[in-house]
């Protein structure tokens, strides 16, 4: 009986210990975390199957086609000799909140925007043929697991899945023979994708700059600044 009584008080014990951490690491550490990004735009150019940028147009993001790209469609066979001019894509700009679960674990979703941009030149004439804007929507829930957890730094890697949402438009010039000038030709589409955060690092307390180093949509090198805070009810 004195042995059953001594277990249950070491366990009541062990209880109230970890439930003074837990309260001390909710006073020291921020829950919410709104923050803004800017990323390099490679991945989310391989993954835009509408507007692919490493294909047979050559390599890079200010890349010229080859001289001859070849009909994928038998009307193609009758459509004028083209070339691009490459292809410019703005910086993947991401807006995100993630909130935290229990010390080390987060969990929220980032919206991000890519734009990409051609265009297209008549071989003969060198003159405007038509010009394409493909813009690129990504919605994806996250997860982050922090490693270091201190007052002013975090430590920190992640991972998410989710959507891109394709927006893609063409405008073609008053140069072209078989199509009117003006005409617009709208396209939605979607592909899944991905965010695997290796190492992120947080510096500051309410206010706080970031750099992320990883894989997906969001970029490969990521930076940016957000806001940590704690809801007004504790």
């Amino acid at each position: 009986m004195k042995r059953a009584i001594l277990i249950l008080m070491m366990v009541f014990l062990g209880w109230s210990l970890s439930a003074q951490d837990t309260l001390s690491w909710k006073q020291t550490l921020q829950r919410h975390d709104i923050y803004f990004g800017i990323g390099d735009p490679l991945f989310a150019g391989l993954t835009n199957d509408r507007f692919p940028i490493f294909s047979k147009c050559g390599y890079g993001f200010f890349s010229k086609c080859s001289n001859n790209q070849g009909p994928r469609y038998a009307t193609d066979w009758f459509s004028p000799d083209t070339y691009s001019s490459g292809v410019i894509a703005t910086p993947t700009i991401s807006i995100g909140y993630k909130y935290r679960i229990v010390k080390w674990f987060w969990l929220g979703a980032t919206v991000s925007y890519t734009g990409f941009f051609e265009t297209i030149y008549d071989r003969v004439s060198n003159k405007k043929y038509s010009t394409l804007n493909s813009h690129m929507l990504t919605i994806m829930p996250e997860v982050r697991f922090s490693w270091l957890n201190k007052k002013y730094v975090t430590l920190y890697s992640g991972i998410g899945l989710g959507v891109n949402f394709i927006f893609d438009d063409v405008y073609y010039s008053e140069n072209t023979a078989h199509i009117k000038a003006g005409h617009r030709t709208d396209y939605v589409g979607h592909t899944f994708t991905g965010q695997l955060t290796f190492a992120g690092v947080h510096v500051g307390r309410e206010w706080y700059g970031f750099t992320e180093i990883g894989i997906g949509t969001r970029g490969i090198i990521q930076a940016g600044f957000g806001y940590n805070f704690n809801s007004k009810k504790k």
